[in-house]
């Protein structure tokens, strides 16, 4: 999806328009971009719709930028050049690919004197300079938490697998490296992958990369408890509970074939569906780290607004998850 308010003549443009408004409803506001890995992520559209809302309370707008499907750099790039195209206030943007990006759109943006923001994903440090600020959580400590969680439940470890979505993803490289931390106990020198520090190690086969595809994950999971005989899977992000129905028919399959498995399953993700929750309820999760995309949504327009009058923003805005385990409370 990339942002457009203008109806006549950009047919094409608003093909890759999850919202394309004209440009006589937005008289007098300021024209605002957030532009997520995807646009049918419901992580992405409650960073959207806290973004809107936010955006609404000063009479201005917040447009869904990118398309649908798996995340992708280049399609990112091209909502990215498609907004700056049509004059966006500032960009507020989660990061694909940290070099591609930098070097395309985000340079453009910095040319053309538009802020961005970074949120949920940052940039990583060579191509900071190419953003004002980061909103959204430490996702080295957001991958720690989900790390403590399945030590917690094995002190004396075991084998683990661990999942994320593409190897370019800077906040869930960061994640996976806050995993291993945690698990192999080191504040510093955190390895690469675990080879029995901390009592754990992961197998040949894993990490996984699931390319965002909700059906891949949950055959990744099902690979790693059935074949692998993990002792748990650790994803950092929501992919194999996307749709609850088919996790929980994934879990019946292994427990007819004599595996217990929910438990042993541990989450990162937004806050959960009521359908997600039952999951964690019901045991059918060891646990899960969730932030507020919606929140982060709002925070990431008011730090626009503020780089669109002049003044100075740096570094990060800080964001916060909880942790949840089974049938209790989380805490944050």
């Amino acid at each position: 999806m990339t942002g457009g308010w203008k109806a006549r003549g950009h047919a094409a443009r608003c093909a890759l328009l999850w919202v394309c408004v004209t440009g006589e409803a937005l008289a007098g506001a300021q024209v605002f971009g957030l532009a997520g890995k995807r646009v049918d992520d419901a992580n992405f559209v409650a960073a959207w719709r806290g973004c809107e809302a936010e955006a609404r309370t000063q009479g201005d707008r917040c447009l869904h930028l990118g398309r649908a499907g798996a995340a992708n750099a280049r399609l990112q790039d091209e909502a990215i050049r498609a907004a700056l195209r049509d004059g966006v206030a500032a960009l507020a943007v989660s990061v694909t690919h940290s070099g591609f990006l930098a070097g395309q759109g985000l340079a453009e943006a910095r040319s053309l004197g538009v802020p961005v923001v970074t949120f949920d994903s940052d940039l990583d440090w060579p191509h900071r300079d190419q953003r004002r600020v980061y909103v959204g959580p430490d996702n080295h400590a957001f991958g720690r938490a989900l790390g403590e969680l399945v030590r917690r439940q094995w002190p004396q470890g075991g084998t683990v697998c661990l999942m994320s979505a593409d190897l370019h993803d800077p906040n869930l490289n960061q994640r996976l490296a806050g995993v291993r931390a945690a698990l192999s106990g080191a504040s510093e020198h955190v390895p690469a992958r675990l080879k029995g520090e901390g009592g754990w190690s992961e197998p040949a086969r894993c990490p996984w990369y699931n390319g965002d595809d909700p059906s891949r994950a949950r055959n990744q999971v099902a690979l790693s408890l059935d074949t692998l005989h993990v002792t748990a899977v650790v994803s950092v992000g929501a992919w194999p509970i996307v749709e609850p129905a088919a996790y929980q028919q994934m879990l019946k399959r292994l427990q007819e074939g004599g595996r217990e498995a929910g438990r042993t399953v541990f989450v990162g993700t937004g806050v959960l569906s009521p359908q997600q929750a039952l999951l964690l309820r019901d045991g059918h999760l060891g646990g899960t780290v969730e932030m507020d995309f919606e929140a982060m949504g709002r925070a990431a327009y008011r730090a626009m607004k503020q780089l669109s009058r002049g003044e100075r923003l740096e570094g990060r805005i800080q964001t916060g998850f909880r942790t949840r385990l089974p049938g209790g409370e989380g805490r944050p």
